[in-house]
């Protein structure tokens, strides 16, 4: 930004000592653009061990896990982007918290009551209840 300042008042001088002199000169700015990346570390999310991990914590809080529960026959949170996670120990973290979460807005039930189960797609970790 400061070169680029530094060029146009270079230019307003020499326009302006040129219509002094009555020479017409042309200029042209050449810009740069700088991109700086980031590499991240490839991500490996192991599915499997998410799903089961969940399950598991779900049944540990006494819900009861039904794998018949998908996403378009029961109820279901706000899905987790899986993306925004670096690793799988952020997404298991994540998933508890929503299964918490749905704990929490049932409360006035026993956990028992509560059939749930953890979907994941290819973007999305689903935690379905009915």
């Amino acid at each position: 930004m400061k070169r680029f300042a530094i060029i146009m008042l270079a230019l307003i001088t020499i326009n302006s000592s040129v219509a002094i002199n009555s020479v017409e000169a042309k200029t042209t700015v050449k810009t740069t653009k700088i991109v700086c990346t980031v590499k991240r570390p490839k991500k490996k999310i192991n599915r499997k061990l998410i799903r089961k991990r969940l399950n598991s914590y779900g049944k540990k809080k006494g819900m009861n896990h039904d794998p018949n529960l998908k996403v378009n026959n029961s109820s279901w949170l706000p899905p987790l982007t899986i993306k925004y996670y670096i690793n799988n120990k952020e997404l298991i973290s994540a998933g508890k918290e929503a299964i918490k979460d749905l704990l929490d807005y049932f409360e006035r039930y026993e956990p028992s009551d509560i059939s749930f189960n953890v979907i994941m797609s290819k973007k999305y970790l689903y935690i379905v209840y009915g």
